[in-house]
């Protein structure tokens, strides 16, 4: 017919000028057949002219009925027979446009359910948006979910650090490389504290794939799909199709927010993952493995721990630019506090936020006590945070212990040097921290020593009391240092364990994993 080759030529016009046809794109990404596009069409007309309402009330019949429903697309598209009822499996539940959320069934008004040609159709508001021109997420979601195009930035290779250097590997295993893998995508599983090394390499990796990000802040989202009555594997699959649809690589970042108390994913949301065609980032704080499902798709992990002493130093650097802060005291930035770069990053800003409250330019003060705000904010529930007041010349010593509080000092002060440097951390990662036990009568200066090396250090130092850990019950001890411990673990602090002979003095069978404290 003439509207055919008009639509035709249209087409290949489009396609001679290099011009994107989004409406052929989701019929291609989705598998949609002519009579879903149709059907698609109907749906779109009153996104585009509001006639099309009081026409769809005429031909249903119900001037308030300005949504087609599936009986008029059969009675628009078929001709009566038994094609009618044939193309009645494009309105089922795995049919593409509802398998995919492109459409939604909605009941005639007032009754939760009804016939199957009594349903109005509706077209999701994001692909209406999509194919007008722009992306706009679902209106519930649309908070927590970015849609950008990644550029070539200095912080994000920086953030990558070594894992930059396998992104062109990763990327042609993304693209299915059979030199690699299988031609299976992976599922990418990022993993570690450092966040924002996630963040960039994310991007990175959608910048050599020449191909937009879809990012998702999956706790945030998952709130809001609960508050708006959607599933988490609702929004999941949402998410999914959006980037399906924009050709965007989906990354979620707060994996873990789906996990259930055994720390896995739920079977049905890591199966909606792998069903996906294409790359998908998950990101986490931890480790997880999936269970519960075949699956016969890769997980391809990278780790992102803390940045070692060496980026950390780099870091620092990077995020205060030019200043007069001495390379010494960037040096001790970094060695003594195991800050992720979105710390650093944080610390940096909080820094120069009181020194404009102050007029003056940054210094070192600024950063060591900025650090030591975003490197302790769990510990202070835990224990009882002590400013350090005296110095050296205050406290009275014999010689020989004076040379061992200093040489302790000198100890903390070196360890980048002997661990991460030299490469003995490797060999000790069990115990590189610095153990040191203060013995004597009270008032010989056990608290002021403790002080003093807190304050020579400028870092943070919490006392545990031993009323706040002790307690009657069986365990409950011994699950109160469990928590101070794993707190600590995160933490840039010193801990001050007062009458420590009392808590660890006596000794017992080690039953479970609680008594090694």
């Amino acid at each position: 017919s003439q509207i055919e080759y008009q639509t035709q030529s249209f087409v290949e016009k489009a396609r001679r000028h290099g011009l994107p046809l989004r409406l052929m794109q989701l019929a291609a990404d989705f598998g949609l057949d002519l009579f879903d596009l149709d059907v698609l069409l109907l749906c779109l007309a009153p996104a585009l002219d509001l006639r099309y309402e009081r026409l769809y009330g005429y031909l249903q019949d119900d001037i308030t009925h300005k949504r087609p429903g599936i009986n008029l697309a059969l009675d628009l598209l078929c001709p009566p027979g038994p094609e009618r009822l044939l193309a009645l499996s494009h309105f089922a539940d795995d049919a593409p446009l509802f398998k995919y959320l492109i459409l939604e069934r909605v009941p005639e008004a007032g009754q939760a359910r009804s016939l199957l040609l009594n349903q109005s159709l509706h077209l999701d508001e994001t692909v209406v948006a999509w194919l007008l021109g722009r992306y706009q997420a679902y209106h519930e979601l649309g908070p927590h979910v970015t849609w950008l195009v990644p550029r070539d930035d200095e912080t994000d290779r920086l953030l990558a650090g070594d894992v930059l250097s396998g992104l062109e590997r990763i990327a042609r295993y993304a693209n299915g490389a059979p030199s690699i893998g299988a031609g299976e995508r992976p599922v990418m599983a990022f993993y570690g504290p450092d966040q924002a090394s996630q963040q960039a390499t994310a991007r990175q990796l959608a910048l050599r794939l020449n191909r937009p990000l879809l990012r998702v802040d999956l706790p945030s989202a998952i709130s809001a799909a609960t508050r708006a009555d959607l599933t988490p594997l609702r929004a999941l699959r949402l998410a999914l199709r959006d980037a399906r649809m924009t050709g965007a690589v989906p990354c979620f970042f707060g994996w873990e927010a789906c996990f259930s108390v055994e720390g896995t994913p739920p079977p049905d949301m890591f199966a909606e993952l792998c069903a996906f065609p294409d790359l998908v980032i998950v990101a986490a704080r931890v480790a997880w493995q999936p269970g519960g499902i075949d699956r016969e798709r890769n997980l391809l992990w990278i780790e992102f721990p803390v940045p070692t002493f060496a980026q950390r130093q780099i870091l620092w650097a990077h995020y205060l630019g030019q200043t007069d802060i001495l390379a010494q005291d960037l040096d001790e930035l970094a060695g003594q506090f195991l800050l992720t770069a979105s710390q650093v990053r944080d610390a940096v800003a909080s820094a120069r936020d009181a020194a404009v409250q102050r007029g003056d330019t940054v210094r070192s003060l600024d950063l060591f006590a900025s650090a030591r705000s975003h490197s302790t904010p769990g510990l202070s529930g835990l224990a009882r945070k002590i400013t350090p007041r005296y110095v050296w010349q205050d406290i009275v010593l014999p010689n020989d212990p004076l040379t061992m509080l200093q040489e302790l000092v000198a100890t903390v002060r070196g360890r980048p040097l002997v661990l991460d440097i030299w490469g003995l951390g490797k060999k000790l990662m069990s115990s590189n921290g610095v153990t040191v036990l203060f013995a004597g009568p009270p008032g010989t200066g056990k608290t002021m020593a403790a002080e003093v090396i807190a304050g020579e250090l400028r870092l943070d130092l919490y006392k545990i009391d031993l009323s706040s850990v002790v307690s009657k019950y069986i365990g409950e001890t011994e699950k109160n240092l469990s928590r101070i411990f794993d707190e600590a673990e995160r933490s840039n602090a010193i801990l001050f364990f007062d009458e420590a002979d009392a808590l660890f003095g006596k000794r017992s069978e080690v039953r479970d994993s609680h008594d090694r404290y």
